[in-house]
């Protein structure tokens, strides 16, 4: 096998720098290359390569696959994730867990598993998201934590976020939300609205759990006013206990879904963007678009 390797070398720690992963993947039978994601790699990628390898959290996986949509590589390569990052919803999403040399060694044995990508009308420019594509409290914690100094070790790390989430969510003003899902009005006031299509968002919070990346179908979670309080609960059972359970809040699927909200925050993935108040978003589903390889 042969696999070209795309690294981010400020996640993990000294045991994940360039040359201990080539030697780790080299010792499973795979011919490895080398690319840093930080620098311009796309041109660099080998074309008779059976697979890539994203090694990095949820913000390198959209990085390097944004890439890829966006057509600037000469094929389009399975995927395998060697996670290095905090929350890494969407490795966990695909069952991609454990250690680095356990998550190697499944390459060998792995299957494909079809990955459907969101697509987002109504900016500037087309957009693409992986995990989700949001408003409410998530884009109010992400403003609140890049003002933060934040730890260096990732559990302590989410312990902070989700500290900073509890806060949010006993404070957040509930805003308006125009909703339509598959023709269907949803329409109310929410804390938060989420387009998702992986189990789990920000710092690891199974909010969607039943979730399948590659069954043609979004999921929207919503909460409301009447879920605040036991949201807030929640979220302190999370922050006292290491227990990643999930949480029930209501799920809409759905295919074509129209959206607009009164606040102008909102994510997609782990971007914060600027939406206009009173504009209406267009998502749509590229259905099965990308490859990754998962544990057999």
């Amino acid at each position: 096998m042969k696999a070209h390797l795309l690294h981010n070398p400020k996640a993990g720690d000294k045991d994940h720098s360039e040359n201990e992963l080539v030697k780790q993947i080299s010792a499973h039978d795979i011919r490895c290359i080398y690319s840093n994601v930080k620098k311009e790699w796309v041109k660099d990628l080998t074309p008779d390569a059976d697979f890539v390898i994203i090694a990095g959290g949820d913000g390198t996986v959209r990085k390097v696959i944004l890439e890829f949509l966006g057509g600037k590589a000469d094929r389009r390569y399975p995927i395998a994730l060697l996670p290095m990052g905090t929350a890494n919803n969407i490795s966990r999403s695909l069952d991609v867990v454990g250690n680095p040399d356990d998550i190697i060694g499944s390459w060998h044995q792995h299957r494909i598993k079809k990955f459907d990508v969101g697509r987002i009308a109504g900016f500037h420019e087309e957009m693409f998201f992986l995990e989700g594509f949001g408003f409410g409290v998530f884009p109010v914690l992400m403003e609140a934590m890049k003002q933060l100094e934040e730890p260096d070790e990732p559990e302590e790390k989410l312990k902070m976020a989700l500290e900073m989430l509890h806060d949010v969510i006993d404070n957040y003003t509930a805003q308006e939300c125009r909703l339509e899902i598959d023709g269907v009005d949803h329409s109310g006031k929410y804390l938060l609205v989420e387009v998702m299509n992986i189990r789990s968002i920000g710092p690891g919070l199974n909010l969607n759990g039943d979730a399948d990346v590659g069954d043609g179908e979004m999921e929207v979670i919503l909460l409301g006013e009447d879920k605040r309080k036991a949201f807030s609960a929640y979220i302190q059972d999370r922050i006292s206990s290491a227990a990643h359970k999930d949480y029930d809040l209501p799920v809409i699927k759905g295919k074509n879904i129209r959206i607009g909200w009164e606040d102008e925050h909102a994510h997609i993935d782990d971007e914060l963007i600027k939406v206009g108040k009173g504009k209406s978003y267009i998502v749509s589903i590229l259905k099965r678009e990308l490859e990754f390889l998962v544990p057999a």
